[in-house]
């Protein structure tokens, strides 16, 4: 009887799973997310496994992956800023100190933010949530097993209609 997918991807972590953690931990050295690499390493490893289910995977095939996950996530690090957008709440950080007037303003504003991304079609929420995070157009595609030119035309066509809903709620006129 043949293993299934998930049953040699959960063999392959159980026996390298360790290893994998510590490799991550040593080539991060505090320097970008341990976590963040880890998951892009098994992110990886299951679409190896998915394109040849029979590939024989090593210590050093798993080495080679974390490698190439780190340095990849150091080239995103200097390419984007290391900030994510505010979260609802987090607004007073964007405004003057003393203006609290400012400061609910902002709240509000990434709030409707928020609702207009929601009310975004599903198919276009993912990519513009990547893309305003600052994802280049080939990572959102790897991300999200679709063409170049579909995220390009989803992210392209979300962002429009973000725009547009955002000047209805009034907020965008000015900038």
């Amino acid at each position: 009887m043949s293993e299934t997918l998930n049953e040699r991807y959960a063999r392959l972590i159980d026996t390298f799973g360790v290893r994998l953690r510590r490799l991550v931990e040593i080539r991060c050295r505090g320097q970008i997310d341990p976590d963040d690499v880890e998951q892009e390493v098994r992110i990886r490893l299951w679409q190896a496994l998915e394109r040849d289910r029979n590939a024989p995977f090593s210590a050093s095939y798993i080495q080679k992956a974390v490698v190439s996950a780190v340095i990849d996530a150091h080239r995103r690090a200097q390419v984007r800023a290391a900030d994510p957008l505010p979260e609802p709440g987090e607004a007073e950080d964007l405004v003057e100190p003393g203006r609290p007037d400012r400061s609910a303003s902002a709240e509000q504003e990434v709030a409707l933010l928020a609702r207009a991304i929601g009310e975004l079609p599903q198919r276009r929420q993912l990519p513009l949530r990547l893309h305003l995070q600052g994802f280049s157009l080939v990572e959102i595609a790897r991300l999200t097993a679709s063409s170049d030119e579909a995220v390009r035309k989803l992210v392209s066509r979300g962002l429009e209609e973000l725009k547009a809903r955002l000047r209805e709620l009034g907020i965008g006129d000015d900038e």
